[in-house]
């Protein structure tokens, strides 16, 4: 488990698109919001190209992330948008030599690709998240700053148990991994495959109906992917609604938690919606057990 690095005014951070394009007005806006924060922002003038699905094609997109990730002027990578085609890109990660000075990486959704693979082959710690000026709450962004720039050396979050583990008084200190749930089942049998053991597994999803959910939720459990684990964390399951208007993710959600043999709960404004704030992953953290779960993660 490392600290997540600090930034300080005047550091110089890239901006890169290693999934899908976001707008022309997007990524001015976050260039714009990080030089409000005194950061220096280096922006690759091919970021965005001529690709069937991504941002631009597998090779430059590729080009930009190596770059980013091994510049010795920068201290922090910002993935402008998820969306899809970060995992296109790890064949070629995989032949790259591991820099274990780790920077700030930054990114969410799609990029949980990119996040376990760094995370668990690089051993960077990793920040969950995202900035979008027109799309996240100002709380949201507001906490993004204090995490990069190491404002608290505590950063609590609160969630519901949904098991009857969870309301135990129990107290442990692992760290937290995970992220989107559709990317967590596409990682199974590859290199960047979630290692669940002695974490807290982070689950979040937009726009996957209560079966779909269910389903890759039993699919992640026959395949391992939560053995060996301490604890499961979900965060926000949006958009999800049925034809008729109604959801049946809470219920879906209850039903697998309490059939889990490990605490299972549930923070509230962690993964897709206007509330959206940031989450340490690879990062020391402590799991309080209760009628409210307490999580401390510590830079």
């Amino acid at each position: 488990m490392q600290k997540l690095p600090i930034l300080q005014p005047g550091d110089s951070v890239e901006i890169i698109a290693p999934a899908s394009r976001c707008t022309d007005k997007h990524l001015h806006d976050i260039k714009d919001l990080l030089i409000s924060w005194e950061l220096t922002c280096v922006i690759p003038s091919d970021i965005f190209g001529d690709d069937v699905l991504c941002a631009n094609t597998d090779e430059l997109r590729f080009a930009s992330l190596q770059r980013a990730l091994k510049n010795p002027d920068t201290k922090a990578i910002i993935c402008a948008r998820g969306g899809y085609g970060s995992m296109r890109l790890i064949p070629s990660l995989a032949k790259v030599t591991p820099v274990f000075q780790a920077k700030i990486f930054l990114g969410m959704s799609d990029i949980t690709a990119l996040n376990l693979y760094l995370q668990q082959q690089w051993h960077w710690p990793i920040i969950h998240g995202a900035l979008a000026v027109d799309k996240f709450s100002p709380d949201s962004i507001a906490a993004v700053k204090a995490m990069l720039f190491g404002e608290k050396k505590e950063i609590h979050y609160q969630a519901s148990p949904l098991n009857s583990l969870a309301k135990k008084d129990e107290k442990f200190i692992a760290s937290i991994t995970g992220g989107n749930l559709s990317l967590l089942q596409t990682s199974i049998a590859t290199l960047w495959q979630m290692e669940p053991s002695n974490k807290i597994i982070f689950i979040e999803e937009i726009g996957e109906r209560a079966y779909r959910v269910d389903r890759i939720l039993e699919h992640l459990l026959q395949a391992g992917l939560f053995k060996g684990a301490k604890a499961i964390l979900f965060g926000d399951f949006l958009n999800g609604n049925e034809p008729d208007g109604s959801s049946l993710i809470e219920p879906v959600l209850r039903r697998f938690a309490e059939n889990a043999d490990i605490p299972v709960a549930q923070v509230q404004g962690i993964g897709h919606g206007f509330t959206n704030f940031p989450l340490p992953l690879g990062t020391k953290v402590e799991w309080q057990g209760g009628h409210t779960v307490g999580i401390t993660c510590f830079r």
